[in-house]
C-alpha cells in the first residue's frame, strides 16, 4: 500500500457468525463510497467472505465460549483506501496453518480480486486482498456501461 493513504478503518470481531457478518458489510460500504459497481462490491463481499472462511474453521470444529473461559482472540480487518486501490488485510491471531492454495476459497479469491498474498509470521496468518479503484465515479459508471 502507498504511504499516501486517505482513509483506514481498523475492526476487531469476535470469531462469531453474527460478528463476522459485519466484514463483507463494511467492504460494501466503503466500496460504494468510492464508486466501484455493483457487480465489484458484490465480489469485495464474496472475497471476503471467502478470506474469513480460509483463516477460521467451521463453526462447528470452533470452541464453543463457556463461563470463565477466556474468549478467543478477534479476527482483525483493515480497510485502506489509497489512491488507486482498496486494501483488505485479514489477520487471524492463533490458530492452524492457511489451507493450502489449491482449495475452493482461494480459487475465488483470485478470480474475485486484482491481488490476494497470504503469510504466516508466528502465530498470526494474514491474507491481503487488494482491489484497484475506479479513477473517478464517471469512470466507474462509463466503465460498466461500456459494450466491449
Amino acid at each position: 500500500m502507498s504511504d499516501e493513504r486517505e482513509d483506514v478503518l481498523l475492526l476487531d470481531v469476535p470469531q462469531e457468525g453474527d460478528y463476522l457478518s459485519v466484514l463483507p458489510t463494511a467492504t460494501a460500504a466503503v466500496a460504494t463510497r468510492l464508486g466501484f459497481s455493483l457487480d465489484e462490491i458484490e465480489d469485495l463481499r464474496a472475497a471476503v467472505n471467502a478470506a474469513v472462511g480460509l483463516l477460521l474453521p467451521p463453526d462447528s470444529a470452533r470452541p464453543r465460549l463457556l463461563r470463565g473461559r477466556t474468549p478467543p482472540e478477534p479476527l482483525r480487518c483493515r480497510l485502506e483506501v489509497g489512491e488507486t486501490c482498496l486494501q483488505i488485510v485479514l489477520s487471524r491471531p492463533k490458530g492452524d496453518p492457511l489451507p493450502g492454495d489449491n482449495t475452493y476459497q482461494w480459487q475465488v479469491l483470485r478470480a474475485l480480486t486484482d491481488e490476494v498474498r497470504s503469510e504466516t509470521a508466528g502465530s498470526v496468518s494474514t491474507i491481503s486482498i487488494r482491489q484497484r479503484r475506479p479513477s473517478t465515479e464517471s469512470d466507474a459508471d462509463t466503465e460498466r456501461h461500456s459494450l466491449h
